[in-house]
């Protein structure tokens, strides 16, 4: 059941002028491209199979984890931003998903809210960021296995596989993250009494990330539904920008022998150290006032670096001992 304390209340009441989450539905088209596309990727024949109200931009400070970004419902867009005591529930009186079917059978979907594009990779990793919320929390777990999926198909993916999956492979739904199950991953926004989010619950800011082929062009389904009956809303939140590619696995190009890369994850970043560099060479990472807040030797040709307890700032990795070696900035 919806509550709020009186605590929350005050809260409200004293916050309100200081965070918001704001909507705007019935997103232009060639909008959409621009809203989601980030590094080293080109994000194209973009297509959307919904009512308008279902889809929108959000921004601004809430509950979430995210932002700025792109949401897709089974229901309104902007039944999303408001407090906890706000009930999010439309009938879109549109059909389910035949795959998201698929996924939950004997159970069906209803109120299906579909995007597709294509997406062009410039590295060999693509990354983006999303968080999956719902109506249906608590009460209902185990009862409407609301269901969304993200779709990847493409070279190396023959077969349409769904990324949006926790670290282990899960994929995310509401029977699989909550308060009972997978709950590292789950804000109880109910128990919390929250201010800016209508959903009761919903998860952490997760990552997808999938091993790709350069220049080659993947297609991407996200899909979002209503299980078993069309009321009560679930949400997708696909983070602004965070569709990226970045080089992982196929080293360093010839024609810069001397060079860092990076991939960046939340707090942590792994560098890709140039072929040629043998093991046991000093690394550190220098603060913006020159001091050194970090320091290690290498073992293989990368490591990893956990930027937890570091100030906000601009930091740089060097290699004091091998001067050819171009540093490598980055800014936590």
């Amino acid at each position: 059941m919806k509550h709020l304390s009186s605590l929350s209340i005050l809260l409200l009441a004293g916050l309100g002028a200081q965070a918001q989450l704001t909507v705007t539905d019935s997103l232009a088209v060639s909008s959409i491209a621009q809203l989601l596309e980030g590094l080293n990727v080109s994000i194209q024949n973009v297509a959307v199979n919904c009512p308008g109200r279902a889809m929108g931009h959000f921004s601004g400070t809430s509950e979430l984890a995210i932002t700025e970004g792109l949401v897709l419902t089974s229901g309104r867009a902007d039944y999303v931003a408001g407090d906890n005591m706000t009930f999010a529930s439309d009938v879109l009186d549109v059909a389910g998903d035949a795959d998201l079917d698929a996924a939950i059978s004997p159970s069906m979907t209803f109120d299906a809210c579909v995007l597709e594009f294509d997406c062009i990779p410039y590295g060999d990793t693509l990354l983006f960021n999303f968080s999956f919320g719902s109506e249906e929390y608590p009460e209902f777990v185990g009862a409407f296995n609301d269901v969304f999926a993200i779709y990847l198909t493409g070279p190396g993916f023959p077969t349409a596989t769904n990324v949006a999956a926790l670290p282990d492979g899960t994929p995310v739904s509401i029977n699989n993250v909550n308060a009972g199950i997978n709950d590292d991953y789950f804000y109880d926004n109910q128990t919390n009494g929250g201010l800016y989010v209508a959903y009761d619950g919903f998860t952490s800011n997760l990552t997808a990330f999938a091993v790709v082929q350069p220049d080659a062009s993947y297609h991407f389904k996200v899909a979002i539904a209503d299980a078993s009956d069309m009321v009560f809303d679930s949400g997708v939140f696909l983070e602004a920008f965070s569709f990226r590619s970045t080089e992982l696995s196929t080293g360093i190009p010839a024609q810069d022998p001397n060079a860092l890369r990076m991939l960046r994850t939340g707090d942590q970043l792994t560098v890709l150290l140039p072929a040629a560099l043998t093991n046991g060479a000093r690394i550190a990472v220098v603060d913006a006032a020159g001091q050194r807040v970090r320091s290690l030797r290498t073992n293989g040709d990368r490591f990893d670096l956990d930027l937890a307890g570091l100030a906000q700032g601009i930091y740089t990795v060097q290699l004091p001992e091998q001067s050819a070696i171009k540093p490598l900035r980055f800014v936590r």
